[in-house]
């Protein structure tokens, strides 16, 4: 049975040169880079895009709130990345004008050749502002990975409007205040202020449309499996957007928008224009005819030896997945030209009273059938993975991080981030990983790894060291992340259900997953929607770790310095490692 690993354990790079030189030589490639890295400007909306045409000439857009801009004739530098050892005619602080006719910055190499940029300003208008009217929704809830078709026949995922579930909500659907009381609201958003780092601020109105109501986000206590007529309060996680006035804050960098209340309570969401899909396979996606705002929500999508006991009652319930384990609330919206007077009420919720749900619900609760239930998948408790056995050898490594990442890397093409760095022919000491070896031998769920050093007798020893001393030469063992899997003979045991493997040495254990050739995705960590990949070729296993976050105190995490690099990649806030072994 193939599982999604990313997804089912959950629940960007500037380079300092300018790529991986590889087999070149440096007195014929570092020292003649002569290219800007990266570029802001004060009131800069979103990255800039910076094009090398040839050696000598290039070209960096940028768009620029000038409204904002007190002097378009002295506008600041906020920041420049020049390749390595090269210099700029334009310094971090300094001023440009930009009101001239095509504005240069040049940038010298190391040896002495130049390139010019010119520069190419657009002018920015907040395309956010303006009026919306809410026209439906969907809920996406539920566990295993929602990329696989094979576990949307399970039925343990709901991909669905929630008034189509209207049992869920039935005392008030019938007074107004169900899921559909959405549809006739408006929001009226509007632009108030430009940041210096380029995010944009305004105010949001909810209003209530002609009859003044608002989803209250109650299920009805009648499908609460838990704590049976128990009505319970979801308001933290489909009341995304406040009811009257809020705030908002749009993030270009990362793509996100967020909503925050009197209280400070924010919501985060990505704004999409296109259809989003959820499941190609099973036929499952957002249709996005004008915009979707996609918000995610925190449920609990463990699904592990401890919360088993507690879900295996209500694992294919409506319950499971709009209270124990939504995923994503996507708010679909038109924008108007202008709000009818009649729909500008800001309304209410109705009357809401109910008592805080008791936080130790009954650990055997009354698995009463759903109204609408989903087939039962009958796992099959005689599994056995034999035909795991045999002899592989590593075949990739790949880690997806990065507090902004975007997108999986190979650890072994980032040569220059670990030690026994040969700059001439691109390898460090993690191409030692790329020898081992593992057998593996199985009885039924269980057996044992051997985890070997390969022909060259060498495991990797993990170690990050910030070559080009752009970090103050940071050197830091990793063992804890890129050591996982234990070195020699290790004993495992494998749950065939959720594939999470359990791997045990020298009294220590460690958990993963196993899932064999295919696609696998994970959910972008920080963009709702979007879905980032590996793919496990045939002939092939994966086991897939899930990492931990530097916690350390040596050194220092800088936002503004080291977002999209290496180092925040590797060793600040790696998410997951993926080991691909090729079977021999």
């Amino acid at each position: 049975m193939k599982r999604n690993i990313l997804t089912a354990i959950l629940a960007c790079t500037a380079l300092l040169v300018s790529c991986n030189p590889g087999d070149k030589e440096l007195s014929n490639y570092v020292y003649q880079e002569r290219n800007i890295v990266s570029i802001a400007f004060e009131h800069q909306i979103g990255e800039a895009v910076i094009t090398s045409l040839d050696d000598e000439s290039g070209i960096v857009e940028v768009k620029l709130a000038v409204d904002y801009i007190d002097n378009l004739k002295a506008v600041s530098v906020s920041s420049i990345v020049t390749a390595y050892g090269a210099t700029s005619s334009v310094k971090r602080g300094d001023t440009m004008d930009l009101t001239v006719d095509k504005p240069t910055i040049s940038v010298t190499s190391q040896a002495g050749q130049t390139r010019v940029y010119e520069i190419d300003m657009t002018a920015f208008s907040e395309d956010f502002a303006g009026n919306y009217k809410i026209s439906g929704s969907y809920i996406l809830g539920g566990l295993g990975d929602a990329t696989s078709a094979q576990v949307w026949t399970w039925g343990v995922l709901l991909f669905a409007q929630p008034e189509a579930k209207s049992w869920c909500w039935a005392k008030w659907i019938s007074i107004g205040y169900g899921p559909e009381a959405n549809y006739d609201n408006y929001l009226e958003i509007k632009c108030t202020k430009v940041n210096d780092d380029g995010t944009t601020e305004g105010t949001c109105i909810n209003y209530g449309g002609e009859d003044g109501k608002h989803w209250n986000c109650l299920l009805d206590g009648a499908q609460n499996k838990e704590d049976p007529g128990q009505d319970l309060d979801l308001r933290d996680f489909y009341r995304v957007i406040p009811i009257g006035e809020s705030t908002w804050k749009k993030d270009y960098a990362n793509g996100t928008i967020t909503f925050r209340d009197a209280s400070g309570k924010e919501k985060v969401c990505s704004i999409f224009d296109e259809d989003i899909p959820i499941c190609e396979a099973a036929g499952k996606k957002v249709v996005v005819e004008n915009q979707c705002m996609a918000f995610t929500v925190p449920g609990d999508t463990r699904w592990d030896a401890t919360t088993t006991p507690r879900l295996d009652p209500i694992l294919y319930t409506d319950y499971m997945k709009f209270v124990v384990a939504p995923r994503y609330y996507f708010l679909l919206v038109d924008k108007v030209d202008e709000i009818p007077a009649a729909s500008k009420v800001i309304g209410d919720e109705g009357e809401i009273d109910i008592p805080e749900p008791d936080p130790d619900p009954d650990p055997d609760p009354d698995p009463d059938p759903d109204p609408d239930p989903d087939p039962d998948p009958d796992p099959d408790p005689e599994a056995d993975f034999s035909a795991f056995a045999g002899d592989y050898k590593v075949h990739s490594l790949y880690v997806y991080g990065g507090k902004y990442a975007n997108a999986f890397v190979k650890v072994n093409e980032k040569p220059w981030d670990w030690t026994n760095y040969n700059s001439s022919y691109g390898t460090s000491s993690a191409n030692r990983e790329l020898d081992n070896t593992l057998a593996i031998t199985v009885s039924g769920t269980s057996g044992t790894l051997n985890y070997g050093p390969g022909a060259d007798g060498q495991y990797w020893d993990y170690v990050y060291i910030d070559n080009n001393g752009n970090f103050g030469g940071i050197t830091y063992d990793l063992t804890y992340n890129y050591g996982i899997l234990p070195h020699g003979e290790s004993t495992f045991s494998i749950n065939a259900e959720t594939m999470v493997i359990s791997i045990t040495a020298d009294n220590k254990t460690v958990y993963g997953m196993v899932f064999g050739p295919g696609v696998q995705s994970v959910e972008n960590h920080d963009t709702a929607g979007k879905m980032e990949s590996v793919t496990v070729p045939d002939g092939c296993i994966a086991i897939g770790f899930q990492m931990t976050a530097y916690n350390g105190t040596e050194f220092t995490y800088d936002p503004a310095g080291m977002q999209y690099k290496d180092i925040d990649r590797f060793l600040f806030n790696p998410y997951y490692y993926v080991m691909i072994f090729q079977k021999q």
